[in-house]
């Protein structure tokens, strides 16, 4: 039998073969970010496919860092009991899931969110997004950080069996990382301790 099939421990958790679908983002959920019946049939049918484990899309940790239209919530406790169904479902197909967390820094759509996109800088370096993030205070900052605590205990709430933080994709997390995006001068920029310490 390939390995491909036999049974893996992640930390303590027992994923029952090694096949593992990466986030991607569906566009199914509300348009304020609420768990659809699609959604969760989407996910029940990667699980009777007999995926081992299911990194969904990314969930956005405050309605201020939404990337898209559709994209799933977790920045409310009012998310939970959609999110538990989810999970729930992915369950019963015998999988596991982890609820990928993100928030969209600079990415962020103003039509989206009302707001100005926020970044660790002020740079315009890409031309995909037309409107330049003003810099992230250090309240910003704490509050983003809180904000993925938050998530993560919603995660747990709705019955997860881990988290993905999306540190990658140009979201904010891979913002701080980048010494392309973070021209800061402070304990959040510069060095690379620093520009981790973010994570």
């Amino acid at each position: 039998m390939s390995i491909l099939f036999s049974s893996k421990k992640v930390g303590g958790l027992e994923i029952k073969n090694r096949f593992v679908h990466s986030g991607t983002y569906e566009c199914m959920a509300t348009e304020t970010g609420e768990v659809t019946d699609q959604l969760i049939k989407r996910y029940a049918n990667l699980a009777k496919g007999d995926v081992g484990l299911i990194v969904t899309g990314y969930m956005s940790v405050l309605a201020s860092g939404r990337a898209a239209k559709h994209q799933t919530g977790i920045h409310s406790d009012s998310f939970i009991p959609g999110l538990r169904r989810l999970a729930d479902a992915v369950h019963e197909g015998g999988s596991k899931v982890f609820f990928q967390l993100v928030h969209a820094g600079r990415q962020t759509i103003p039509e989206y969110t009302g707001l100005k996109p926020m970044g660790p800088s002020c740079v315009h370096v890409d031309p995909t997004y037309l409107v330049r993030p003003r810099e992230m205070t250090v309240s910003d900052i704490k509050e983003v950080i809180m904000s993925y605590g938050e998530s993560a205990r919603r995660a747990v709430s709705a019955n997860a069996d881990g988290i993905n933080i999306s540190a990658a994709a140009g979201y904010l997390p891979n913002q701080f990382l980048s010494p392309y995006h973070n021209h800061r001068k402070d304990e959040w920029g510069g060095s690379d301790e620093n520009r981790f310490r973010f994570l």
